[in-house]
């Protein structure tokens, strides 16, 4: 029940009950059940005798807070939720934790800790801890409690929300945590998404790792989200300007060879970087020779522009018209 206090003395707490009778609360339970109100104040306590021989109700604050806690985590291990408290002490086996009653944390069970595998579950005594209960039996005054579970609970939750909360057209800033043959993968904010490699450059590369390494920080926009399937596309080119842009047709430019194939050379312009083809055409006019024949990766030219196709990005180049 709840009664208001009306009296705090050396040895005893007077209260007074909703129909007017007079309760007491010894003080040493008063105490122990950590409360420091003064005159006025409602408390909750538990009925331990009806009268003595004055009439007065004796009553019990640590019994009532006691009574709570366990309908408290009861009620928290029906339903799954999490708990607050404090680490007390360190015991064998594992820590305890003040949820108003005594909790066992084992240290199987602790989760991860400050300063990561060097940490000690010691470190976490005189914290506060979020923990879910894996057992309750009142009868055996037995109660066991994980940190680790109500850890994992965050995370996902946490995950769930930074998921929610991406949008296609966004930028941001990831950084890389891996470098694969199709593409990197970019970490921003906690959730991973691809890089396509088709998405990594404007200008050409043989290998992602060419363009992109492990703990390099990159701009991305994200392209799509498949909250279902925990996918997410990003692409680093939508956060770069595109070379193409500042190439104009009719143009001369300086240029190196990147690359040779069959049917021509693909040659970077510059001071933009974007890359086009010479077609083998356009690179002599003796005909027959082939391209290999002709210019060698690496080797500068001179060369002309002479079409630009922004949505295909390509540019075709020709040497022979530049001179």
């Amino acid at each position: 029940m709840e009664v208001t206090l009306t009296e705090i003395g050396e040895r005893e707490v007077q209260a007074r009950l909703a129909d007017g009778r007079t309760g007491i609360i010894q003080r040493t339970d008063f105490d122990q059940a950590g409360l420091s109100a003064g005159s006025g104040t409602p408390i909750r306590v538990a009925v331990l005798r009806r009268e003595d021989s004055r009439g007065r109700i004796h009553l019990s604050a640590s019994w009532a807070a006691r009574f709570d806690a366990w309908n408290a985590v009861e009620l928290a291990a029906q339903q799954r939720s999490v708990l607050s408290g404090k680490v007390t002490k360190e015991v064998k086996g594992g820590l305890v934790v003040d949820l108003g009653l005594r909790a066992f944390l084992p240290r199987s069970l602790v989760g991860d800790l400050p300063g990561g595998s060097e940490g000690s579950p010691a470190s976490l005594v005189g914290s506060e801890v979020d923990v879910t209960v894996t057992e309750v039996e009142r009868a055996k005054d037995r109660l066991v409690v994980s940190r680790r579970d109500a850890q994992r609970r965050a995370r996902r939750a946490a995950e769930k929300e930074r998921w929610s909360a991406l949008k296609p057209g966004q930028r941001h800033t990831g950084r890389v945590t891996a470098v694969l043959e199709y593409g990197a993968k970019v970490d921003i904010g906690g959730v991973v998404g691809l890089v396509h490699r088709s998405e990594l450059s404007w200008t050409w590369f043989d290998e992602p790792g060419d363009v992109v390494a492990p703990g390099d920080e990159l701009e991305v926009v994200v392209l799509d989200v498949s909250r279902s399937r925990r996918r997410l596309g990003l692409s680093r080119k939508a956060a770069m300007e595109n070379p193409l842009q500042a190439v104009e047709v009719g143009a001369i430019h300086d240029a190196t060879v990147d690359r040779v194939v069959e049917y021509g050379a693909f040659a970077r312009l510059e001071p933009s970087g974007a890359e086009g083809l010479v077609h083998v055409s356009e690179l002599s006019e003796i005909p027959g020779q082939r391209a290999d024949q002709l210019v060698v990766p690496g080797e500068r030219l001179r060369v002309k522009v002479l079409s630009v196709d922004p949505e295909r990005n390509r540019i075709a180049l020709s040497a022979l018209q530049a001179n």
